[in-house]
Order: C-alpha cells, then sequence, then structure tokens
C-alpha cells in the first residue's frame, strides 16, 4: 500500500480516477469489482491561541484548546457528476457513532464504473438530530486559559456539509482506493481568542459550545468546518483495503442507501 497526501481539489480529482472499473456491461465479475472507501478522522487537536480577536500579541499566557474525543454521525458521503451529459448522484449510507480519534476510522464504501466524469463534487453530509445522543458532531477536550484548565465541549447540532470540487476526469479500473478526509481540530478555533473564551458561560463547569450556549463561538466554530478539511489518499490492490461496511451506488444514476 503506499500513501500520497494531496491537496482537497487533487485529492477529489485522484479519487474520481478510481471511480470506474465497474461497468455494468464491460464483463468485469461484480466480486472483482473496485471500492471507493471513505473515512473522517480528527488530526491535530491543539491550538494556541492568540489574546485578542485572533492577532497574535505580547502576551505572557500561554493559552490551548486540546480536543480528546470526538464523536461524528455522517448522513451520507455524496458524489454528484455529469457522465456523458447526464447527472448522477451516488451515496453512501449513514456512519454513526464514528470516534474521530479512532486508529482505524468507520468506512463506507460506493462502488462506480469506467468513463469520464465532469463537474464532480463531493460532500460529507451532517443533518440536524432531534436526539441529542445522535447529534452530527460533539467535540470534547480542555481549555487551557494559561491559570488552569477547564472542560470544553462542542455539540453541532445542524446541517452542515463539507465540499470538494474537481472538472474533467477520465476513470479506469484497476485499483481500490480510500479518502481519508482529515478534519483539522485547530483550523476551527481560527479567530477565537483567550479573551473569548475567558468570557464564555460555562455550564456545571464546563465551557459549552452550542445552539443554545456561547452562540457567537458555535456560529464562529461552525463556519470554521467548512475550510478544516484535507484528504489522505490511500491506493491499493483490489482486497487490500479495508471491509466494506458500506452500501453502493452505480453510475447508471441510481442510490442505494
Amino acid at each position: 500500500m503506499k500513501t500520497l497526501k494531496i491537496s482537497t481539489m487533487a485529492t477529489v480529482a485522484l479519487m474520481a480516477i478510481a471511480l470506474g472499473a465497474c461497468k455494468k456491461n464491460d464483463g468485469a465479475p461484480a466480486s472483482t469489482a473496485p471500492q471507493m472507501a471513505f473515512q473522517l478522522k480528527a488530526v491535530n487537536s491543539s491550538a494556541g491561541l492568540a489574546s485578542v480577536n485572533g492577532l497574535v500579541t505580547q502576551s505572557t499566557a500561554s493559552a490551548s484548546v486540546t480536543w480528546t474525543s470526538g464523536t461524528a454521525n455522517i448522513t451520507r458521503f455524496k458524489l454528484e457528476a455529469k457522465k456523458n451529459g447526464t447527472e448522477i448522484e451516488l451515496t453512501s449510507r449513514n456512519l454513526s457513532n464514528v470516534d474521530l480519534f479512532s486508529i482505524s476510522p468507520s468506512v463506507t464504501s460506493i462502488t462506480l464504473n469506467p468513463g469520464t466524469f465532469t463537474e464532480i463534487e463531493i460532500k460529507i453530509m451532517f443533518t440536524h438530530s432531534a436526539d441529542p445522543a445522535s447529534m452530527p458532531l460533539i467535540l470534547k477536550g480542555t481549555y487551557n486559559s494559561g491559570t488552569g484548565d477547564i472542560p470544553i465541549e462542542f455539540d453541532l447540532n445542524d446541517d452542515a456539509t463539507i465540499k470538494a470540487e474537481a472538472e474533467n476526469v477520465t476513470v479506469a479500473a484497476g485499483m481500490d482506493y480510500t479518502s481519508i478526509i482529515q478534519m483539522h481540530l485547530d483550523k476551527l478555533l481560527k479567530g477565537i481568542s483567550t479573551a473569548d473564551l475567558d468570557g464564555a458561560a460555562q455550564t456545571g463547569g464546563t465551557i459549552v459550545i452550542s445552539q443554545a450556549s456561547n452562540t457567537a463561538l458555535y456560529d464562529a466554530i461552525r463556519l470554521n468546518l467548512g475550510t478544516s478539511c484535507d484528504n489522505q489518499f490511500e491506493e491499493h490492490h483490489h482486497g487490500e483495503g479495508n471491509d466494506d461496511n458500506g452500501n453502493h451506488g452505480n453510475d447508471d444514476g441510481s442510490n442505494h442507501n
């Protein structure tokens, strides 16, 4: 197995190269059809904070946030594109209770056919939940203000989408691929200062950032979420990748959810 670290745009283009090794009428047995697997994991869990309004100042305090646990409930990994002038939409099934700090993240997969794909867009989709136990994203950690530690928690319970795009790509058969979407937790705190967290309301001694608590911080982190991810892209021979625990779509425009 070899691993390539690449930018979001390049990753999606390369992902599309993997999408096509199983055309319904090309004679390839279904058992050997290549898979495109998707994962989501947390990286860069610690972030230093500026003293005022996100600007570096001459502060003697060393303030930081360190995230120590995270759980995600992902509605879909969705691929939208055009093939031969026809719009297609392919989705994986839900991934529930994903441990973002796991050494072996949960995986979901889709199968596609060869051909030329244009106007490609891949989305990671989160959906508001009425059940607090299945919120789209929960992060927990510690805020160190420079004088002591305070528990901190971010509870995302909104519809949210992370996107990546690519243009004309011709896909071919041969290999399986895994796109590990890396969520850089330090980027979630862009523009947030020590003063913001020092002034945040606490619930039972914890800084809870949610729709109902510290809403300005919630809106800032939710906005940062859209630009927090990139990809680690792996390619491997068919059958050597992650076990498939997702449902598949085929690029005839059908969905299997």
